[in-house]
């Protein structure tokens, strides 16, 4: 088997999954000290909402008082850098969102982790751990130029499907109930001088009696000619590699019947034509690891207070259905106030070395409805690598980290961990 000419290089922090919690990990762990490597399976960082065409950095700001920003740190960061690029999204989207140009993204992540010296490697998917008396080592990866052992300190997992604690054996949940899929698209030529909420409302109207499968549709204005839809839904498993290959397949066969509704029955898509449908389909749910700490729907609404908290999550009980309902689910009537995400939802219950960000945290089905969204993940994957950091510096095993030392080094790096901290927008 070939080998990489990097095989068998050491590291403090090794970063898989170069998403929203995987960029804001790399980022925490370098800005920390720890020499850092970031890798990444696709091209580009940006993860699902660049990826799958989100456009949208949800629970950046608090969905029950949308002046308040509840996230900062790294989404601080890029924010600003997203700003000066200009690649901010239009003001007329929903005020729940933060909206932005995926092209822009790319570049605005690549700025900021090259800045904190995070060494990064795109088209590079790792595909296994070093695993010694279940403390994980470092990782396997697939380089350009062949295999690679890599050695690590503390390994972070950011893949969005928690690739890396499967592999090393971390127990994990799967619902029963796994939420619906979409594959999002791009339309340009939208006519001028129809704001997003009447566009949108066209469109729900458009959609109805049409007899497929659909949500919303949702829309997110990216400039004055162009949107993007949030509508396609299709239902399965998406850890399985034969079902997965179906389901996108038949989403890009949704997203061709759902533009040639959409051009019929709204004027202002008359003349659109479709720009781009998603690198990757929208998953919403797959694994769930078993944590020190399991986050539920109740702690969300009592606003449990917990004394490692190291994020705050401020998204609704966001739960797409897959029960035959189409259009828009009731989610966003009553949304919680910003509340406590513990730090024993990213530590794995049985294996040491290794955190888990971003969407797969460990908590209920219900719960996960909440923390999934991009905001909350760019919050866990900060706090990830803060804490791989400081774990590698000290020798510490995850769980003898102070977990005061992990919330004094975020706040240094400009993270929100208490409701009372949030920020005016």
């Amino acid at each position: 088997m070939q080998r990489s000419r990097l095989d068998g290089q050491t590291y403090d922090v090794i970063v898989c999954g170069a998403g929203c919690a995987g960029s804001a990990a790399a980022w925490g762990a370098a800005r920390a000290g720890a020499r850092t490597l970031l890798l990444e399976r696709l091209g580009f960082a940006g993860g699902t909402p660049v990826a799958a065409m989100i456009h949208t950095l949800d629970a950046v700001v608090s969905c029950a008082d949308t002046t308040q920003v509840v996230v900062g740190g790294f989404a601080t960061a890029l924010l600003d850098e997203l700003r000066r690029l200009g690649g901010l999204g239009t003001h007329d989207n929903p005020d729940e969102v933060v909206s932005f140009h995926p092209e822009y993204m790319k570049v605005a992540i690549d700025r900021l982790l090259s800045r904190a010296g995070v060494s990064i490697l795109y088209r590079a998917p790792a595909t296994g751990v070093l695993l010694q008396e279940k403390t994980v080592r470092g990782v396997e990866a697939a380089l350009l130029d062949g295999r690679a052992h890599l050695n690590a300190g503390c390994v972070v997992d950011g893949t969005g499907d928690a690739e890396i604690a499967h592999h090393a054996g971390v127990g994990w949940q799967q619902s029963t109930e796994l939420q619906a899929i979409t594959y999002h698209f791009r339309i340009g030529n939208v006519a001028a001088g129809v704001n997003w909420k009447s566009l949108e409302e066209q469109a729900q109207q458009a959609m109805q009696g049409s007899g497929m499968r659909y949500g919303g549709p949702w829309v997110i204005r990216l400039n004055q000619h162009e949107v993007s839809i949030n509508s396609t839904r299709v239902i399965g498993n998406p850890l399985d590699p034969e079902e997965r290959s179906r389901l996108e397949q038949n989403a890009r066969e949704d997203m061709l019947a759902i533009f040639d509704i959409l051009c019929r029955r709204v004027p202002a898509l008359a003349d659109s034509y479709i720009l781009a449908g998603a690198t990757e389909l929208h998953v919403r749910e797959s694994r769930k690891i078993e944590g020190a700490y399991t986050l539920a729907e109740e702690d969300i609404w009592s606003r449990r207070r917990f004394d490692d908290t190291i994020a705050l999550g401020a998204w609704p009980v966001d739960i797409h259905p897959t029960d035959g309902f189409v259009g828009v689910h009731p989610h966003k009537d009553n949304p919680p106030q910003p509340y406590d995400i513990p730090y024993g939802c990213l530590v794995p219950a049985a294996i040491d070395g290794l955190l888990v960000a971003g969407r797969p945290i460990s908590t209920t089905h219900r719960a996960h409805g909440s923390t999934r969204v991009p905001g909350t993940s760019l919050a866990t994957g900060h706090a990830a690598g803060v804490a791989a950091a400081l774990s590698a510096a000290g020798n510490l095993a995850l769980r003898q980290v102070p977990v005061a030392a992990i919330q004094q080094q975020l706040r240094q790096q400009g993270a929100i961990l208490s409701p009372e901290g949030a920020i005016a927008r």
